[in-house]
């Protein structure tokens, strides 16, 4: 018979604590014996462990020896036990507590594991504490002979900010008591009443930073002032009761929102509720809502629980759905297979405790984004990450996640992490300073600087975590950062997606900055040569290679004889762009072709201002600003236009260029200093004018709409020179770089 140690601090309430308890007693004690160690003789759940289960208590660890190196607490704690015991298997199930990480690597035993049950990367981020205590206790990973997280999604973290690689592991999900679950939804709520006629929602779990508490009562107050049947029942306790209390009475929730407590037997109260809902920030494998399906309970979730349900992306996603919300029928999920895998997972860790060796990965190729939200540069970062993960294994770190993002469809293989919650604040920055709201502006000064820090130690704790494969920066900033703290095993890429334009911090980052960049992908032959030439003599390390970006769909029936009087523009509201400007020249060449109008895509900071441009101008008729389109639609719009026209005054590699000659429209743009060339070829598929002329800017725009012979020949070539930015073509520059 096999004989197993698991140490773990408490049974108290708690995520791991009940997983635990359900993992005790779905274990075969007739093949097995499982000791159980203890720090404190502390229970919540109210279950009958398993006659055969032993129970021993190490003695309570004072909290100083958590801050200590490992090393030092291993040595100086001495814990007794059975004598003359060897362990077939110890466990470590409390992942980083100091008494449980010392018992399991101190008992005689033949094989150590440790369980890992949070996203370590997003822990250390929003928790300053376990910072702390990370520092301390990260050496004693090198101890353990296997780790088993709760989830695949937990693994990657884990190694990367341990240090760990090709470590043996194997995933083994949380046991989930069905049958203890169903028994418990049948008893009567003591405290409980429920109004039928209203749309009652459900959470459960500890009320702390992690689960978001905030964020569902925010959004839970949105969407009660579109409807007035919603409640919310709290089941749990934790440090952040009063707070969410206060938050509650604030937000004027008395009444719709209830705090159960905490609750041995929560399905009781589940089973009276109409959906689930959670919130959290992060989770490793959440119990609570494998509970609720077992319930019947439909589940409203964030996205990133979305293996569980479907997600939610941000809070106007939220409260959508909660407005929106239906009673459903409950589906009740008994989760057998789920079980059974898991209960023959234990087994084989019990019964072959020489784990299966890793599986032999693909190399790993990890990309830093500033955002993925709408604009050209996510979308080709996007396609890049969607590109590479045909062949590798694929990581995209996004340090802001804006509303809507990723704004175009990325891969399901691609694994996407957000490294901060806040976003960046500028609009309400400015606006506080037009109003001149003190208060709320050295509010939100102070929150601009705590954002902007907090990138940077982001973007720099992402470079120094990843340790093999390859890691692509795609902003000069994040550039600099690879370079000084890029491990000496990853093969570091620098990218560039806007024009350097000699700027002193351009030239002195290729020359100096970037000694340690193996290759700088730039968009452009021009910009390509132009670094080269900047960097002879000063780095000699990096290979400077030119890499556009590329376009994955060509649309078909494209039909330049079929199409609307229309200008079509296209990018972010800012003042970059020049749309003020497009408004202006558009406004006088309305006067010689008054048939003609101008449709402006996209949103920005510059849009209230541009609506009053255009109501000055009386241009209402004519010139439209349709706001933010997603994909499908601004091929529509460029399917049925007749001419593209540009204004800006810098563009890197503009993608809208690319994706309007994709759909067989001419091109009128400014000929700035890169950009617009690098894409259109001047009276074969569009007009490049001159910087500064406007006029003939004009002018030419008025031949393109008077011409439509000649908008038909540029059509045909636009849509055959496109194909020189196919995916399959750039797609080999990539390989040649990465490989």
């Amino acid at each position: 018979m096999k004989r197993i140690a698991v140490f773990q601090s408490e049974l108290g309430v708690g995520g791991i604590q009940k997983s635990l308890v359900n993992l005790l007693r779905a274990i075969d004690y007739d093949r097995v014996q499982v000791d159980l160690y203890l720090s404190k003789d502390e229970k919540f759940w109210a279950v009958e462990f398993p006659e055969k289960l032993n129970i021993y208590y190490l003695k309570l660890t004072p909290r100083v020896y958590s801050f200590v190196p490992f090393d030092t607490a291993k040595r100086m704690l001495r814990y007794e036990f059975p004598p003359g015991v060897e362990y077939d298997l110890a466990i470590d199930f409390n992942s980083y507590q100091c008494s449980c990480a010392v018992g399991a690597l101190t008992v005689p035993a033949k094989y150590r594991v440790m369980w890992i049950h949070n996203d370590v990367r997003v822990k250390l981020e929003n928790e300053w504490k376990y910072r702390v205590l990370w520092y301390f206790f990260k050496e004693k990973f090198k101890y353990y002979d296997e780790f088993v997280p709760v989830s695949d999604a937990l693994w990657e973290p884990f190694t990367a900010m341990s240090g760990i690689k090709g470590a043996k592991h194997r995933v083994i999900q949380n046991v989930i008591n069905v049958p203890e679950i169903r028994k418990k939804m049948c008893e009567q709520p003591p405290d409980l009443k429920v109004d039928s006629e209203c749309m009652n929602f459900v959470a459960l779990g500890k009320l702390c930073h992690q689960k978001g508490y905030d964020i569902m009562l925010d959004a839970f107050a949105a969407a009660s002032r579109e409807r007035d049947d919603l409640r919310l029942y709290i089941i749990g306790g934790g440090p952040d009761e009063a707070a969410l209390k206060a938050q509650t009475a604030q937000l004027k929730l008395s009444g719709k929102v209830f705090f159960l407590g905490r609750k041995s037997n929560p399905y009781c109260y589940m089973d009276k509720m109409d959906a689930f809902v959670s919130t959290s920030r992060y989770e490793g494998q959440p119990l609570n809502i494998m509970e609720a399906r077992a319930v019947g309970l439909p589940l409203y979730c964030t996205k990133n629980l979305e293996i569980y349900s479907k997600g939610l992306e941000g809070r106007e996603d939220i409260v959508d759905a909660i407005v929106h919300a239906q009673k459903e029928p409950k589906h009740r999920d008994d989760l057998h297979e789920y079980n059974t895998e898991i209960i023959n997972g234990i087994k084989a860790l019990a019964e072959h405790t020489d784990a299966p060796e890793p599986e032999t990965q693909k190399k790993r190729v990890s990309i830093i984004a500033l955002h993925l939200g709408m604009g050209g540069v996510e979308k080709a970062i996007i396609s890049m990450a969607n590109l590479f993960a045909e062949r590798y294994e694929v990581y995209l770190y996004s340090v802001y996640k804006m509303p809507g993002s990723p704004s175009v469809p990325l891969d399901d293989r691609v694994r996407l992490q957000y490294l901060l919650h806040d976003t960046p604040n500028r609009e309400e920055w400015k606006a506080a300073a037009r109003k001149f709201a003190v208060v709320q502006f050295i509010k939100e000064s102070f929150r601009s600087v705590r954002i902007l820090i907090g990138k940077k130690l982001a973007v720099k704790r992402t470079v120094k975590a990843v340790r093999d494969g390859v890691l692509i920066c795609t902003r000069h900033e994040d550039n600099l950062k690879l370079s000084k703290y890029g491990n000496a095993g990853v093969v570091k890429i620098a990218q560039l997606h806007h024009d350097h334009d000699f700027k002193r911090k351009y030239v002195r980052g290729f020359r100096y900055g970037y000694r340690n960049i193996d290759y700088l992908a730039m968009l452009t032959p021009k910009l390509t040569e132009e670094a080269q030439e900047l960097m002879r003599g000063y780095n000699g390390h990096t290979k400077v290679v030119y890499i556009p970006n590329f376009l994955t769909r060509f649309p078909e029936n494209v039909d330049a004889a079929v199409r609307e009087k229309t200008v079509l523009a296209a990018g972010r509201l800012t003042e970059v762009k020049r749309f003020d400007l497009l408004i202006e020249q558009f406004a006088h060449i309305h006067e010689r072709e008054p048939e003609w109008k101008l449709r402006i895509l996209g949103d920005g900071e510059d849009r209230a201002k541009l609506e009053e441009q255009i109501a000055q101008l009386g241009a209402g008729d004519y010139i439209t600003l349709t706001g933010r389109k997603n994909g499908d639609e601004v091929e529509s719009e460029m399917l049925s236009a007749s001419i593209f026209a540009m204004s800006s005054r810098s563009e890197g590699f503009p993608f809208v260029l690319m994706e309007a000659q994709s759909c067989g429209l001419p091109i009128i743009a400014y000929d700035v200093r890169v950009g617009p060339g690098a894409v259109v070829h001047d009276g074969e598929d569009g007009v490049l004018v001159p910087e500064g002329e406007r006029q003939q800017y004009e002018d030419k725009l008025c031949e393109l709409m008077d011409k439509p012979e000649l908008r038909e020949k540029m059509s045909a070539n636009a849509t055959a020179a496109i194909r020189e930015f196919s995916e399959e073509k750039v797609a080999e520059k990539w390989y040649e770089v990465i490989e």
